[in-house]
């Protein structure tokens, strides 16, 4: 029974919740149509966050890489969408942490770079050449969303949805695809300096530059890529012992009831094996196409550096996969001076050679065949400037656009927000501190990736048996190494990219940290016989 008391609280509570309702009922009403619905929309995306954190994971990501557009096609309208995506992921597992009563945040593998990271930039704040304070803490706070980001992933989804984070992340490529194949294809016109193939226009997503956008698949397709060929060989291996049996037990007189049930079991696994395979392939396919028609060389070198990468540590013999990986080489250059590429092709790499020579551009005469690469070697060599006369903590962080004047080349009067390299940048706004810092940030991501690569304990196809040293280790899944292998890839690709350009654009520090999050995942992942409650995803594959 209620008791008085109780009773008058809960009345209370209503009548409270009753009139801030109606409060912002009222609010809402008296604002710009534009503002309520926004403000509507965004409280409907908060309340899903909520209920579903991963919800808010896929909202962020698929509207972080649209901010680009969005300011472009609404420029009276100057709003940090990706922000906005942040808060609400955030906000989602914040409130639900109060809710709970319990903030957990879990030790990632990751964490030590991370802190150094962070801490070695937050020192070139101590330089009187930082220009523009704001523009730092904004890059700042970038780099502490990505491990935001990655450690909420963790929290939220661990083992158990980590199939779910891959499809969001799958889907969040295959928006970006389809946006640039209809670029290329359909759309009919764009900016003159995107025209290939005469009527085509090169794909640049949301992201308003081919580049960002060729950059952006690379970190796509990879994944998808080593899903798609290890589904692809558990369900050849299934299908191969599944005619054996069968034939085994074609004269068999009867079947166990708990053998049937199995059969059922394994069915309906076979179809999400299945299911999960074909979407995994499309987004391989459509991000890879993609990614071509961006007609970005760095994105073009970015993937083959991911292809390499990931034929040398698939085999688990070393050997194996260099063959593989020098046959794949030598098989392009065959290709390449015979001449049975693609003339378009063809013509994008011709080039790519004057873009690792390093000279000085002063008073080289400038054409329509040597502008990109004379613009791109005269912002390293301002970068270098920079470097020179700021050796230790450099100009500040974010702040090569502000500084640029005093550095730049005679001819080359505009900054274009950075030095279209990642590591001249980086040495340029943090000098060598911030560069040394870096490195070890993602060289520790790529030993984590490998050390994960190479545990005893991870079968090359199906689940791998509990194997014991000393202590016993973690029982990971085939396909867990195979997304390893994948995350190796990205590494390699966004490493190599980044020679020539800079890719923590366009809210993509945000799909990284969702990267992040699946390999330190992966990384921390128990057996699952410690764990009853690991991810269906993982048994529908293993």
């Amino acid at each position: 029974m209620v008791t008085p008391i109780r009773a008058r609280d809960a009345l209370g509570n209503n009548v409270f919740l009753a009139l801030t309702a109606l409060a912002l009922g009222l609010l809402i009403a008296r604002l710009p149509l534009a503002v309520s619905l926004s403000l509507i929309g965004g409280g409907a995306l908060l309340l899903a966050a909520l209920l579903e954190p991963l919800a808010g994971l896929a909202f962020m990501l698929l509207l972080g890489p649209a901010e680009p557009l969005l300011l472009a096609a609404y420029p009276a309208i100057q709003i940090p969408w990706g922000q906005i995506g942040v808060a609400i992921f955030v906000g989602g597992w914040t409130l639900r942490s109060l809710a709970r009563r319990e903030f957990r945040w879990p030790l990632l593998a990751i964490t030590i770079p991370f802190a150094v990271y962070l801490f070695a930039i937050t020192l070139s704040f101590t330089t009187q050449q930082v220009r523009s304070p704001f523009a730092a803490m904004q890059e700042l706070v970038k780099w502490a969303e990505m491990y935001l980001v990655a450690g909420i992933v963790v929290e939220t989804a661990g083992r158990k949805k980590l199939g779910w984070v891959i499809a969001i992340l799958f889907l969040v490529g295959m928006t970006q695809a389809a946006i640039g194949f209809w670029q290329f294809q359909f759309r009919g016109h764009g900016p003159e300096g995107f025209r290939i193939l005469g009527t085509h226009f090169r794909a640049y997503g949301t992201f308003e530059q081919p580049n960002p956008f060729g950059g952006f698949m690379g970190l796509v397709w990879p994944i998808a890529a080593v899903v798609t060929i290890q589904l692809g060989i558990l369900i050849s291996q299934r299908q191969f012992r599944t005619r054996i049996t069968q034939t085994r037990n074609a004269h068999a007189s009867r079947v166990a009831d708990s053998s049937k049930n199995n059969q059922r079991i394994s069915a309906f696994h076979q179809r999400y094996q299945r299911s999960i395979f074909i979407i995994a392939a499309i987004t391989t396919t459509s991000t890879l196409a993609a990614l071509f028609l961006s007609f970005s060389r760095g994105a073009w070198l970015g993937a083959a550096a991911a292809a390499g990468v990931m034929l040398i540590f698939w085999p688990r013999r070393r050997w194996v996969g260099l063959g593989l990986a020098a046959g794949g080489l030598t098989a392009f250059l065959i290709l390449y001076n015979l001449g049975l590429l693609p003339a378009a092709v063809s013509a994008r790499f011709a080039d790519v050679g004057d873009f690792v020579q390093v000279y000085d551009v002063r008073g080289v005469h400038i054409n329509d065949s040597n502008f990109a690469i004379v613009e791109r070697l005269a912002h390293w060599q301002a970068a270098i400037n920079m470097a020179e006369a700021n050796p230790v903590f450099g100009v500040g962080l974010n702040n090569y656009e502000y500084a640029y004047d005093d550095y730049r080349l005679i001819n080359w009067k505009y900054a274009l927000g950075h030095a279209h390299m990642i590591y001249l940048n980086v040495l340029a706004e943090t000098g060598f501190v911030g560069l040394a810092a870096y490195l070890f940030l993602w060289g520790g991501v790529v030993f984590t990736t490998v050390r994960l690569i190479n545990r005893k304990d991870l079968s090359g196809s199906l689940r791998a048996p509990s194997l014991r040293y000393g202590v016993l280790r973690k029982n990971l899944t085939g396909l867990d190494r195979a997304l390893a292998v994948g995350l190796l890839g990205v590494w390699a690709h966004l490493s190599t990219h980044q020679l020539l350009d800079n890719l923590y654009v366009g809210n993509i520090a945000l799909y990284l940290g969702a990267l992040l999050g699946v390999l330190c995942i992966l990384y921390e992942a128990p057996s699952a016989k410690r764990n009853p409650q690991a991810s269906r995803f993982a048994s529908y594959v293993s």
